[in-house]
């Protein structure tokens, strides 16, 4: 009876075993004669983007962030050759008082500076085109008109001027060769990193995103869909012109200025004997006019210009050998500078350091360049309605008026 019941027992058991089993062929592990399912191959990710704020350049390894410094730069005729702007980044010219015109060259970092000028007095045109970047803004002497933009910023500490800080000296030898009293000041990494100490300033605030819509530096340059444009000429003023010849084995736009009595020669660094060069060439047309003045000062009217920042306008971008029409606009101070193609689409800027001014609408017309083989500085410039002696003495109010601050 124990041997019938054991029976039924493990014939019950192997049913229930099977009947549990038959349906689920497909939970049982693979027989060793199935090939293994394939393996997917990580695939290799680009970095991102994190291009140099200044020139959307890869970062090299000695790359230091912080607080870029922009340096006003006396560009009139008997105080060249400038000392210290193959270094800079990105430099702007924009005529001032009398048709001069004056330079803000702007660099990564004071650290890495050597020395720099001369350092000239402030303007409120190029303050307010450099403002949303926060720099280090560096001058000796500014406009009254200038001070008061400064003060509306709360600039405090980041507006350095060399009329009341230890932040420029006088390079003796220029004085002994007769350079006027004005192209004779020069700043360094060490005279502003004294002040810096001195003040407590914060210099780790560094550049967020970059100043232009750069094209990657993993990609090519882009090339330009306009007309040829290997030699191009800006007029500022009958006396105040810079020109620029491409080279093509560079890939740059080396820098020639105007100067009446030699006409157009080389812009070079006064430190290295270097020519000045450029990537990317950027003219802004807008409205210059002069600041009212009613019965000027004790100095005279210092005939201060007056740049309209306000509707933006319309310009030109060169680069690569070609040139393109752009927009742009700007508006109050604290708003950056923005670039448009002219269909509005935000304008790719190449890779490289730039040149950018800031010309009058009044000079429109002398605005010119040509293809290979051509010479746009060769054309004749209408003569503006400011004669020499008007310019000259506008200027010398204007530096009056500098220094009695």
């Amino acid at each position: 009876m124990k041997r019938l019941y054991a029976l039924c027992l493990v014939l019950a058991l192997s049913f229930s075993l099977f009947a549990g089993c038959g349906d689920s062929s497909s939970s049982l592990p693979p027989s060793s004669s199935e090939a293994p399912a394939p393996t997917a191959t990580p695939q290799p990710t680009e970095a991102p983007f994190d291009g140099h704020p200044l020139t959307g350049e890869a970062k090299s390894p000695d790359y230091i962030p912080g607080r870029p410094i922009a340096i006003m730069i006396n560009n009139r005729s008997d105080s060249r050759p400038a000392r210290g702007l193959s270094q800079a980044d990105v430099l702007y010219e924009i005529m001032v008082e009398g048709g001069i015109t004056r330079f803000m060259a702007l660099f990564p970092n004071y650290q890495t500076m050597v020395e720099v000028g001369p350092v000239r007095s402030a303007r409120d045109q190029f303050f307010r085109l450099v403002r949303p970047f926060q720099p280090l803004y560096v001058h000796v002497g500014r406009s009254g008109i200038t001070q008061q933009y400064i003060d509306d910023s709360g600039y405090g500490d980041l507006d350095v001027n060399g009329l009341n800080v230890t932040v420029a000296e006088r390079d003796q030898n220029r004085l002994a060769q007769g350079f006027p009293k004005d192209a004779t000041a020069y700043t360094n990494d060490t005279l502003i990193g004294s002040y810096i100490n001195k003040h407590d300033v914060d210099m780790s605030r560094a550049l967020t995103s970059p100043i232009f819509d750069f094209v990657n530096y993993n990609e090519s340059p882009r090339a330009l869909n306009g007309d040829d444009a290997a030699s191009v000429n800006i007029v500022h003023s009958a006396s105040y012109r810079t020109g620029f010849t491409y080279d093509e084995a560079s890939g740059k736009y080396l820098t020639s200025l105007y100067a009446k009595s030699s006409g157009y020669t080389p812009m070079v660094d006064e430190a290295n004997n270097e020519r000045i060069a450029f990537e990317n060439v950027i003219v802004l047309f807008t409205d210059i006019s002069n600041y009212p003045y009613p019965g000027g000062n004790e100095h005279g009217d210092p005939g201060y210009k007056k740049v309209d920042y306000d509707f933006g306008g319309i310009g030109y971008y060169i680069s690569n050998g070609k040139i393109e029409k752009i927009r742009w606009t700007k508006g109050p101070t604290e708003y950056p500078l923005m670039l448009q193609d002219e269909a509005g689409n935000s304008l790719k800027i190449n890779c490289g350091k730039s040149y950018i001014a800031v010309v009058s609408l009044n000079e429109y017309d002398n605005f010119a360049y040509t293809g290979p083989g051509g010479d746009a500085t060769s054309g004749k410039v209408q003569q503006s309605s400011s004669d020499a002696a008007a310019a000259k003495q506008a200027e010398a109010a204007a530096d009056a008026a500098d220094t009695a601050d």
